[in-house]
């Protein structure tokens, strides 16, 4: 891809952040806070108190005078990238030995010798010209990129040292964490514009706005500057810069997220050779931001778990059994030999049964005490401020042939992600341990299924179903619900090589209304029309992007639908089909507004 082509993909990414960039502008020159989301402002600003004492108020840009020596600590990472001795861009190291720079500066592996990095080439305190060490690069040992038009990097490792003299380079810790940033800060680049000696922007450079994969920032870039990393005030790595255009606003850069790049290096770690693996882990996992902590790991005693209760309703039982009796046959057997209905996966507070030929739950069955609910932060699985990363799970009393794992998600990572089906906060509940152990076992692959990346983004009742009848005020006192979930696995599928993804997802939440009458809210959404949207870090067509609408519908049509045995709660519906409805053969209302789920 051309650097005109480039450019045009910036712009056109650009116009999709107009507003916001103008919102920010605004706020600044207002002297007010610029972040719109006030929980992400909080954890930028807590998290930058904790890194180094930064004083992160509205009008306060006070930084402590460590900031200037870590700052010179960074450079030692950044590399200017030459091509037959010419420069080309710049370059930064991660741990494991690897480069990362940009796709388009490093498109395909380099002939041996062609490409060089060269660390430390500045100027000195006495403003002598420091040549620096340089070394060779070596895709032997490790390649791996990303088109332009996606997220344009490679990773590339490094080689020995053939010339200079100086530090030996430090490599940047990769950190996935959502409290890095917020819209109005300031943010930092070491880089070579123009191929000259190391350079640092410090001023005029404010993060104006954020996209799905990408940041855009004021700040004085050059062509050298691409590949270069992008930082916050705590020097903690947030973007990889690849870009600047001028625009309606004045000159706007652009750089990738480094949460995207993360991401994407997670789903392709399991298809890379074993050695290429354990020299990626090593730049996933070294310094201070593992990717996966062992914290985030389940208590693989799974006696201790207490499963989904059927009678947590106070005299409305609902037993799993019965559910899934006319599909039991299909139901995957567990390692102890259990089959059938008795084959049911007990997790703290939800359960579920998998069926063995789809690979998927036929749904999961969850127990919800909104009195005793405990906020649980992603990932950490510790009630924490703290925001972190997820790390999914097997469980070792199914056989992995029975559970779409891994190994579908790298392999469509274009398309799918990782869906919980027991949502992670729904079963936190309790005493604290127990709801430490809830939000780990929610990261089963057993509760996951795929869902299109636009799937989440696109519902707004679906998610909230269940926080929204717990605090609404039609409950009984004790505010208990029970929630079931899952695919519809029947024979509308769409085929991606051994794997049938379901089109269609339902839920019922149950609860005992406050007149003591049970009532039963049934949900349906479909993800068939996003299917054909790769994920790309430029949408093709952002104003026709399909909406995906959320339903209610029956029980007994759900019931239908799923061929399952909904006879327990059949009539506990609190919705009745307009006459209009009832001719169609599957009844469904569009949802407009909250009190639709009542």
């Amino acid at each position: 891809m051309s650097e005109q082509q480039n450019q045009a993909l910036i712009a056109a990414r650009l116009a999709l952040t107009a507003q916001q960039r103008a919102d920010t502008r605004q706020a600044l020159a207002e002297g007010r806070q610029a972040e719109p989301d006030l929980s992400r402002a909080r954890r930028y600003a807590f998290q930058q108190r904790l890194q180094q004492g930064v004083i992160a108020g509205e009008s306060n840009d006070l930084l402590p005078l460590s900031f200037l020596s870590q700052g010179l600590n960074r450079a030692r990472s950044v590399a200017l990238l030459r091509e037959d001795g010419v420069p080309k861009g710049s370059a930064f190291l991660l741990h494991g030995g690897l480069m990362l720079t940009n796709h388009h500066l490093l498109p395909q592996p380099p002939t041996k010798g062609a490409i060089s990095v060269q660390f430390g080439w500045r100027r000195t305190e006495q403003d002598e010209l420091a040549d620096g060490v340089t070394y060779s690069l070596d895709a032997e040992r490790f390649w791996l990129t990303s088109p332009t038009d996606e997220l344009d990097c490679t990773l590339i490792a490094l080689g020995e040292p053939i010339g200079g003299q100086g530090e030996a380079p430090q490599p940047l810790e990769l950190n996935d964490r959502h409290d890095k940033h917020a819209l109005g800060i300031s943010l930092n680049l070491i880089h070579h514009p123009g191929g000259a000696p190391q350079q640092v922007t410090l001023r005029n450079n404010a993060l104006l706005a954020r996209h799905e994969q990408a940041l855009h920032y004021e700040a004085d870039t050059d062509n050298g500057s691409s590949g270069a990393p992008v930082f916050n005030d705590s020097w903690q790595l947030v973007a990889l810069h690849h870009g600047g255009v001028e625009s309606d606003d004045g000159w706007v850069n652009e750089g990738i997220r480094i949460s995207a790049i993360i991401d994407w290096l997670k789903g392709e770690l399991p298809q890379l050779p074993a050695t290429q693996q354990a020299v990626l882990m090593q730049a996933l996992t070294s310094g201070n931001a593992p990717v996966a902590t062992t914290a985030a790991k389940p208590d693989e005693n799974y006696g201790n778990r207490d499963g989904y209760q059927a009678n947590f309703l106070a005299g409305e039982p609902i037993e799993l059994a019965e559910i899934i009796a006319p599909r039991a046959a299909e139901v995957a057997p567990l390692r102890n030999g259990k089959q059938g209905a008795e084959a049911q996966l007990n997790y703290e507070h939800f359960s579920l049964l998998m069926n063995a030929d789809r690979r998927l739950a036929f749904f999961t069955a969850t127990n919800i005490d909104g009195a005793s609910y405990i906020s649980i932060d992603r990932g950490s699985g510790q009630p924490s401020l703290l925001e972190e990363a997820d790390h999914w799970v097997e469980d070792s009393r199914i056989d992995s042939r029975y559970v779409t794992g891994q190994a579908f998600y790298s392999e469509y990572s274009r398309w799918f992600d990782r869906g919980h089906l027991t949502r992670r906060s729904d079963p936190t509940w309790g005493t604290a341990a127990e709801a430490v152990r809830a939000n780990k076992d929610t990261f089963h692959f057993t509760n996951c299924s795929p869902q299109h990346f636009r799937f989440n983004q696109s519902l707004q009742y679906w998610q909230g179903v269940e926080r929204y009848i717990l605090e609404s005020g039609v409950l009984e006192s004790k505010r208990k619900i029970t929630v079931l979930t899952g695919p519809v696995l029947n024979e509308q599928w769409r085929q991606y090589a051994d794997w049938k993804v379901p089109l269609l997802f339902w839920k019922v939440v149950l609860r005992i209304g406050q007149a003591g009458k049970p009532q039963a809210t049934a949900l349906l959404v479909s993800q068939a029309d996003l299917l054909d949207e790769p994920r790309r870090l430029l949408p093709e067509a952002q104003n026709a992007r399909p909406n995906v609408d959320e339903y209610r519908v029956t029980v007994s049509a759900l019931e239908k639908l799923t061929g399952l045995n909904f006879a327990a709660f059949r009539d506990w519906e609190s919705w009745r089909p307009e006459e209009s409805l009832l001719a169609q053969p599957l009844p469904a209302k569009l949802i407009m507004n909250w009190e639709d789920l009542l």
